[in-house]
């Protein structure tokens, strides 16, 4: 910092040093290292550093919006009163034909899948996916979803009991590459759910406008993201195996592919390379 403040302004490294000394001269210094700086991120929070009343304010916004943030997602994954599925899924049926890496549409009974299916105009609220049993017992822990409220996390099929359920199921992957997909899913467990990335997408779908869908939405690479929405788990683990999910619609990437970022919960029901196998009658 001293360097590009010298650059700037021909100070020496004692007129510097001297103004470090002093608050004011502590903010005077970064406001004059900032145009010479990429890193204004560095001294935009030197300077709130210097200034109590600020840092303190910043810090209270962000409880107050984390607390926020919380009581929504709890207010929103409330069951809806007088709901009523479609259909039943049966945990014993579902369990006997599933294999890891199935992808599994769900039509929820909260007041966010209300929202979503609302926004989204489709049928599905929720997508999830098949891992395999990951503990021992009659009902064991083998679906992982991306939760509004608890994150990153494993379920029970018994969990899906409410809901009206497809299954889906990728038709060009081996085995090994169904374990390498749902390995990458359990390993993602414990991380969050991206509020920013849902908030965008819902307004740009309420927008209504095709090409907002594209520049505004955070992007992250499959292999060092932490966050995530339910569909968005689901397509950085495809495309970590090579498995892009095509659809047949105009919403997709400069390479043809669907960018994970814009995806939604009906868009898998559309998508290229599965077939439904539950309901058994349901035609792909």
């Amino acid at each position: 910092m001293f360097d590009i403040v010298a650059a700037w302004t021909g100070f020496t490294i004692g007129h510097m040093t001297t103004l470090a000394r002093f608050r004011v001269g502590r903010i005077l210094l970064h406001l004059l290292a900032m145009p010479g700086d990429r890193c204004a991120r560095f001294h935009a929070a030197g300077i709130v550093r210097e200034l109590p009343p600020v840092a303190v304010a910043v810090t209270l916004f962000a409880r107050i919006r984390s607390r926020v943030m919380a009581t929504l997602a709890l207010y929103l994954t409330q069951p809806i009163k007088h709901y009523r599925p479609a259909t039943t899924a049966d945990p014993r049926s579902l369990a006997s034909i599933l294999d890891p890496g199935d992808v599994l549409l769900s039509d929820c009974n909260t007041r966010v899948a209300a929202l979503v299916k609302r926004i989204t105009r489709s049928t599905w609220s929720h997508v999830s996916m098949y891992v395999g049993p990951l503990e021992e017992g009659p009902d064991p822990r083998c679906v992982v979803e991306a939760d509004i409220a608890a994150g990153v996390r494993a379920i029970r099929l018994s969990e899906l009991n409410a809901v009206h359920v497809r299954v889906l199921r990728p038709i060009s992957l081996n085995d090994i590459e169904r374990h390498r997909l749902a390995d990458w899913v359990v390993n993602r467990i414990g991380d969050e759910y991206d509020l920013a990335h849902a908030w965008a997408l819902g307004r740009n779908l309420l927008r209504q406008r095709l090409p907002a869908r594209f520049g505004s939405l955070p992007s992250t690479l499959a292999k060092s993201a932490t966050r995530f929405i339910c569909c968005s788990l689901l397509a950085h683990a495809f495309a970590l195996v090579g498995y892009p999910i095509l659809l047949a619609q105009v919403r997709v990437s400069a390479t043809g592919t669907a960018d994970h970022r814009n995806l939604t919960p009906g868009d898998f029901e559309h998508a290229s390379g599965f077939k439904a196998v539950w309901p058994i009658n349901t035609v792909g």
